[in-house]
């Protein structure tokens, strides 16, 4: 699973927001990813709150290289 989530958030951290894909569809993609980090403690609550202002996109790839 994993690798399929590492796949996602690759496709997500290359996609264009201006392209065809829409904001929400986006956010959802995003809820998604983090939940399921979250869920199966791969990164913690504290995690997140030291990447507050980070993009969608850097936050993302920290993630990546966390797992």
């Amino acid at each position: 699973m994993k690798s399929k989530l590492k796949q996602l958030i690759k496709d997500f951290s290359t996609l264009n927001p201006n392209d065809y894909v829409r904001e929400e569809e986006l956010e959802n993609r995003e809820n998604e990813i983090l939940d399921y980090v979250l869920e199966n403690h791969i990164v913690s609550q504290e995690w997140f709150d030291e990447r507050l202002k980070h993009t969608s996109v850097e936050r993302l790839q920290d993630l990546i290289k966390e797992m």
